[in-house]
């Protein structure tokens, strides 16, 4: 296997106390780190959190051109099969991570499923042409404008790639179709958050997610933070609507 980006690229598990688990799936590019301050939050609540690293992710952008979206949503799928002993094992996810999370849902019989600035549309419309564009510019750089604005303990957290492989944005693209047929389906308590500020994702993909979901979902608004919300200003609000969804979805004891 390939070198890490830095050792908090890895992958990650917190055992808890009350028999719940949380699979927590980073985003397109990303790495398990932009999870630990959250689920260093829900573990102190007394759940078992697992950060899945997602194939070809974390390592070098070579390797995330060899992997497709099925392997992707194999990686998680193999998180939450590492949980499955537990009583309820809930979803949540960052960007493609929310996708993903939508996708397996179902299959994986999640209590809950939470979507962290999730696109169903995004600002660059280049996306969508991919698989024709990955014929003439097989690369695609990100602007090089240093990390954003953070909180000097979330620097280190803020870990990706500077591109990515042309192709594996068409992968992205299908699975925000997966996504958007697997959200329909879904009838368990779910949870839409979504930053109004965010520089990739447009955020009517939020309202689009809350109607494929159904009654069940509710809608949480950030007002002022980046696509990787979970690093930015609003990151305790973010653990908040997260704590408080899984709770309410709790059996009632008669």
């Amino acid at each position: 296997m390939a070198d890490l980006l830095d050792p908090l690229a890895a992958e990650f598990r917190f055992d808890g106390t009350n028999g719940e688990a949380v699979v927590l799936t980073h985003g397109f590019t990303g790495v398990p780190a932009h999870f630990r301050p959250l689920g260093s939050v829900l573990n102190q609540a007394g759940y078992t959190v697992v950060g899945p690293r997602l194939a070809g992710h974390g390592t070098n952008i070579d390797d995330l051109a060899t992997t497709t979206a099925d392997d992707w949503i194999e990686s998680a799928r193999s998180a939450a099969e590492s949980v499955a002993d537990h009583r309820r094992v809930h979803l949540a996810g960052l960007s493609m991570g929310g996708l993903i999370s939508l996708v397996l849902a179902k299959p994986i019989g999640a209590a809950t499923v939470t979507t962290i600035n999730s696109p169903i549309l995004v600002r660059g419309k280049q996306l969508y042409l991919a698989r024709l564009l990955a014929r003439f510019k097989p690369r695609v750089e990100w602007p090089d404008e240093g990390p954003p604005d953070l909180d000097d303990e979330m620097v280190p957290y803020w870990i990706t790639y500077t591109g990515f492989p042309t192709q594996s944005a068409a992968h992205l693209v299908s699975i925000m179709r997966r996504a958007a047929v697997a959200a329909r389906r879904l009838d368990i308590p779910s949870l839409v958050i979504q930053s109004k500020t965010d520089e990739s994702v447009d955020p009517r993909s939020a309202r689009i997610l809350a109607w494929l979901l159904g009654e069940e979902c509710d809608t949480v608004w950030l007002e002022r933070s980046i696509h990787n919300a979970l690093l930015d200003r609003e990151r305790d609000w973010i653990a908040r609507a997260v704590l408080e969804h899984i709770g309410r979805s709790a059996p009632s004891i008669e």
